[in-house]
């Protein structure tokens, strides 16, 4: 094994605040919890994790036959800041048992992934470094009721495509750092999701050549004043708020989206549990549809919606949204201050 010791590369990169992503550093954050909290509410059993893998619509694609990865193998790549400087790292040990891999030690990469950085054989304990937001977007697509049951609690009707939607940059924030309710904002929601990360710049692209544009996928927590969009009948506003796009911890890669779960807990209460084959439109045909209207670039995020079990959160509560084989997010609600 390599040891941790060493000195930083030339893939390196200086921190500024635009490079951070959402992950400036305040003097008031909290401390990162990296994933590590263990849950003491409501599970879900093991019977009912199966029975609604067995749920298949009839309507879903083939992603294991038919829409090959474009990362085929296995692995969590990660954004840390370490040593004064932003760098790409990968797990040191990618094949793992653990449904919410730790990956106490990160392997150092020469530079971004998705641009052809490669392990450096520099090892660092990842207790020791802040974890950012894993990619570097330049955009942020969000999809609505995208699950069924999901439109269902919110009285509207199931969209017969794909309805978008963008969320700023200065949404993102990594886990462990604060989700701000603004004080215009007096029922606030999470909305815990699977992301697509994109791989490779593609326009109109076809559902099956999807899945080829797809580096990895990631957890997103879509942060909406709901009482504003309720009101204003619009997005923009209501998801726009800085910090309202909790990413993390890592993009994973070579994985089924077909055999992925999304939970979110409250206070370690389970509130929301999707299986991804409920949702409406599919993955490749987000992907077809969303680029049939812009160029999709390397790191792009797209949220593919949010399954049902919404209740509001205030300042004092804690949000995890979490998925088997990627990790978990964690982000504490606090006020605004004026």
């Amino acid at each position: 094994m390599a040891s941790a010791a060493g000195t930083a590369s030339s893939g390196d990169t200086q921190i500024s605040p635009v490079h951070k992503i959402g992950t400036e550093a305040r003097a008031d954050r909290t401390a990162r919890s990296c994933g590590s909290a263990c849950y003491t509410g409501n599970r879900v059993s093991d019977e009912d994790r199966v029975a609604s893998l067995q749920e298949l619509p009839t309507n879903q694609p083939a992603y294991r036959e038919g829409n090959p990865l474009s990362v085929s193998v296995k692995n969590r790549f990660y954004r840390i800041e370490f040593e004064g400087a932003i760098h790409w790292a990968q797990a040191a040990e990618p094949e793992t048992d653990e449904p919410y891999p730790l990956d106490n030690q990160l392997c150092l990469l020469s530079g971004d992934p998705l641009a052809g950085g490669k392990p450096n054989d520099r090892l660092v304990d990842r207790a020791s470094v802040e974890v950012l937001v894993p990619c570097t977007p330049t955009k942020i697509i969000g999809v609505a009721r995208n699950f069924a049951a999901h439109a269902e609690e919110r009285e509207r009707a199931v969209p017969p495509e794909p309805l978008i939607f963008l969320k700023p940059l200065t949404t993102l924030t990594p886990t462990g750092a604060q989700i701000v309710n603004p004080s215009a904002c007096e029922h606030l929601n999470y909305e815990g999701e699977l992301a697509v990360v994109i791989s490779k710049e593609g326009h109109l692209i076809s559902e099956t050549a999807s899945m080829n544009h797809v580096w990895g996928y990631t957890v997103i927590n879509d942060v909406t004043a709901r009482d504003i969009q309720n009101r204003e009948e619009a997005f923009v506003r209501a998801k726009g708020y800085d910090t309202f796009a909790p990413v993390g911890p890592c993009v994973a890669t070579g994985l089924d989206p077909l055999s992925l779960i999304v939970e979110t807990h409250v206070n370690n209460e389970l509130q929301q549990h999707g299986p991804l084959t409920q949702l409406v439109h599919p993955i490749p045909k987000l992907i077809a549809f969303i680029s049939s209207i812009m160029t999709l670039y390397p790191g792009d995020i797209i949220a593919t919606g949010t399954p049902k079990g919404m209740i509001p959160v205030k300042p004092g509560d804690t949000v995890d949204v979490s998925v088997a084989g990627i990790g978990r997010i964690s982000n504490p609600v606090v006020a605004q201050e004026n």
